[in-house]
């Protein structure tokens, strides 16, 4: 979600869950797009349905949970896109809080829509990049979205948020175009602190017969903050180094996480969906299931159970699920009683970094 460009908007907005206090701006809300002959509203909870408001108001406090929610649907949550300067709506959107097989094929995550009067602002991009905050929060990592193909504006707005096209298919007699948006990329600059000059951060590009590609150094010498993973071990603190290797050619990011002492913590392997470059900043889009080294060798399969849970919430397809574990399972082939090749490969490489 780095690199996004947003002008005069990103501190103008903020997402309102609906109250009573805001009865009669949504029925003026609402009337606005019929004036303007639009009957339908995308991601408006039915308000462009039901038209009352305390009818509407109702079932979108009911969608807010399975215990409440009816007819089985998906819960959802309804935000009015408010301009903090006025407090006028200025946009609607909704997001569901997961996928069944129906939402996948049409509708996906979240629906918004900006009030006619009030387009081309760049409010449709800003709302989105609100709505992707809240999607954190509930948990959704890869979100979907889908406009019509003919909304130019529509789909820039989810682009410029980071959507990547899957495909285009015909949903009646439209042409929809479904776009992902990955919550798990990961940039290589994520850990440098812009107001100290204290810890050291730099790439490098490697072209040699052992590594082609980008690798990410940081010298911690003041952490911001210590990093204990739940087995109790220590993996960053002051002093700690890591060394991130970015190869755009392979769905492997490794990490190699030394101690203050320059004594290897372990090797962490992810496996990504894509390892990339941005602005020149690299990065990895993880996939969730990672293979782990220890100092003594011991391989380690980690993170299955968050793979097999967003499978099952649609957001991993069974092209990538089934990717992942090939690539964690010939991983793990390949580094079997190959640790001190893995440290020798490694140290030649901190010892470079450390010297630049």
């Amino acid at each position: 979600m780095n690199n996004i460009i947003i002008k005069k908007t990103k501190d103008e907005l903020e997402l309102v869950f609906p109250t009573s206090e805001y009865k009669t701006q949504v029925e003026e809300y609402l009337q606005e797009f019929i004036d303007n002959g639009e009957y339908e509203i995308a991601g408006n909870g039915g308000l462009d349905r039901i038209k009352n408001f305390d009818e509407w108001l109702r079932k979108v406090q009911n969608d807010l949970s399975e215990e409440s929610i009816e007819d089985n649907r998906i819960p959802s949550t309804v935000y009015l896109t408010v301009r903090k300067s006025d407090n006028k709506i200025v946009g609607n959107l909704q997001i569901r809080h997961r996928l069944n097989e129906a939402l996948l094929n049409y509708g996906g995550h979240i629906g918004d829509s900006v009030r006619p009067s009030e387009r081309r602002k760049g409010y449709a991009t800003e709302q989105i990049r609100l709505a992707l905050e809240k999607c954190k929060e509930l948990g959704i990592d890869n979100v979907l979205m889908d406009c019509n193909k003919n909304n130019v504006g529509s789909a820039k707005s989810i682009k410029n948020n980071g959507g990547v096209l899957e495909n285009e298919i015909y949903v009646g007699n439209e042409l929809v175009q479904r776009y992902w948006i990955s919550l798990k990329k990961r940039y290589a600059n994520r850990y440098v602190d812009r107001k100290s000059n204290n810890n050291i951060y730099k790439i490098k590009s490697i072209s040699e017969n052992d590594f082609n590609g980008d690798i990410c150094y940081y010298d911690f010498i003041e952490a911001n903050k210590k990093i204990i993973i739940p087995n109790g071990k220590c993996i960053l603190d002051n002093g700690y180094k890591w060394l991130e290797f970015y190869d755009y050619n392979s769905k492997i990011k490794l990490t190699a996480i030394y101690d203050d002492n320059n004594e290897i913590v372990e090797w962490y392997f992810d496996v990504a969906r894509k390892i990339g470059k941005e602005n020149e900043i690299p990065f990895e889009d993880d996939l969730y299931l990672d293979v782990v080294v220890m100092p003594t060798g011991e391989i380690l399969l980690m993170d299955e159970d968050e793979l097999i849970d967003r499978y099952n919430r649609l957001e991993v397809n069974k092209k990538d699920y089934d990717m992942a574990y090939n690539e964690a399972n010939n991983l793990i082939k390949k580094l079997k009683n190959n640790k001190d090749k893995l440290e020798i490969f490694t140290n030649k490489y901190l010892e470079m970094m450390i010297k630049e």
